[in-house]
């Protein structure tokens, strides 16, 4: 399992700021509470189709469309199922749990992580786009800036934390 103690780094923070599970797919990790968990693409990208859709169970044959869309390989069912196995241990440390609900598909369980949200980028983005949608062009512009603003603080952190983990690294 790919797990870094991250000391020196922010705790992720849900937009209320209380620390908790924040999932970076741009860097395939998932922060929790000081740690960075490293993940796979196949795993982030599974990961985000679930993520996206945790109020429901998703069959696996969805499951395979939304991840790989019209390039679905052969071995697709079967490579879902081991980029599960091996997701579920990854991320056991949050309380995030993947359930295999039987006739029904793979849902995620969050209880455990009561403040699991997308990142605050991300908010202002859908927001940006509802904007932009409804004609809005003044609350779409100061909506860009603030997600602008929002992207490059999470730059920066990841950033500190990239140094953070080289040099863990190697002093380990």
């Amino acid at each position: 399992m790919n797990v870094i103690d991250v000391r020196k780094a922010p705790e992720p923070a849900d937009v209320a700021g209380k620390p908790g599970f924040e999932f970076d797919y741009v860097h395939n990790s998932v922060l929790f509470r000081g740690m960075v968990i490293q993940l796979s693409p196949h795993e982030s990208d599974i990961l985000r189709v679930l993520l996206n859709n945790r109020a429901r169970p998703l069959r696996v044959g969805s499951l395979i469309q939304r991840v790989y869309g019209t390039n679905e390989p052969d071995t697709a069912a079967t490579s879902i199922r081991v980029a599960i196995h091996s997701l579920r241990k990854k991320i056991a440390p949050t309380g995030v749990v993947i359930r295999a609900r039987p006739g029904l598909g793979y849902e995620i369980d969050a209880s455990a992580v009561p403040e699991l949200n997308r990142r605050l980028s991300d908010l202002i983005l859908i927001a940006l786009n509802h904007a932009r949608a409804d004609g809005a062009n003044d609350v779409a512009e100061i909506l860009l800036a603030a997600q602008t603003l929002a992207e490059t603080r999470r730059r920066d952190r990841w950033d500190i934390m990239s140094r953070d983990e080289i040099n863990a690294l190697s002093l380990g």
